[in-house]
């Protein structure tokens, strides 16, 4: 069972420009509000956990469904993410879409939810709230549809990578940012081998740097190079459309053009 509570929340740190119905004040001052936080019960998690949600403008005109864009780490990334969205609302062909975001309660739940058993996370299980939980329940309460595309940065981009290799009826364009892989995939696996046509993969490396140290900012870039390696030696097998990039800037930073390049890619939007 799904319980919610509806909270406006207004992010005046992210100023979006598409965003110009907001209420007037009796001081004449006007609020800008980008989204809501709802609150749900989630029997697999066992917790209550905020959703981040924004709809386009016109939404309560909006008779077609929207496809959805699901962004983890949404108590530091959702603002960013709707801002970038906003924008490419105006400047590019990316249809208007739903903006779901994932917060996470704490830095262990997150360490938990985003990496799988071969990191010592329980990813499944996370996963498991996804398809039956929080998907289902976007479907039901908003004009969503099932075209679904996922986001997510560092440990959310070992998350989005895992869904792709393992659940990959949940998405349908997925974006990761800067991702360890060490754990994520070996030669004895067989997940690349599966039908992933239709799948569109949009993956970025960073220069690491700041906040690691060298050796282990070599060893993200040589495992990201060992999985790229693996996604070319398999395409003919799956299908799957990818695209592989690198940002020339450090791993914190990356998530900004990431998320900018990636939302581009997966909507087919050619820009190079």
């Amino acid at each position: 069972m799904i319980k919610f509570n509806l909270i406006l929340v207004g992010f005046l740190a992210f100023i979006s420009i598409n965003d110009l119905s907001a209420q007037q004040r009796k001081d004449n001052a006007k609020t800008i509000e980008i989204g809501k936080i709802i609150t749900i019960k989630s029997d697999v998690l066992k917790e209550e956990r905020q959703i981040y949600i924004s709809v386009p403008p016109g939404y309560d005109t909006i008779t077609a469904k929207l496809p959805v864009i699901y962004v983890l780490d949404a108590e530091y990334r959702f603002g960013i993410a709707q801002s970038i969205q906003s924008y490419f609302n105006l400047t590019t062909r990316i249809p208007r879409a739903i903006l779901v975001g994932i917060a996470n309660p704490t830095k262990e739940s997150r360490q938990r939810d985003y990496l799988p058993a071969s990191y010592g996370g329980e990813a499944q299980t996370f996963s498991k709230f996804l398809s039956a939980e929080l998907l289902p329940f976007i479907e039901k309460n908003y004009k969503a549809n099932q075209k679904r595309y996922v986001a997510g940065h560092s440990h959310g981009g070992i998350f989005v990578v895992y869904a792709l290799l393992n659940t990959p009826s949940l998405f349908e364009g997925y974006i990761a940012t800067d991702p360890s892989l060490k754990h994520i995939y070996d030669k004895s696996d067989t997940l690349l081998n599966r039908n992933l046509d239709n799948k569109r993969l949009y993956l970025a490396s960073s220069d690491v740097a700041y906040g690691f140290s060298e050796d282990v900012a070599a060893d993200m870039q040589a495992d990201f190079a060992i999985f790229k390696n693996h996604l070319y030696q398999s395409r003919e097998k799956n299908k799957l459309s990818f695209k592989i990039d690198h940002i020339p800037d450090d791993h914190g930073n990356s998530y900004i053009q990431g998320f900018s390049r990636g939302l581009r890619y997966v909507f087919n939007w050619r820009f190079e």
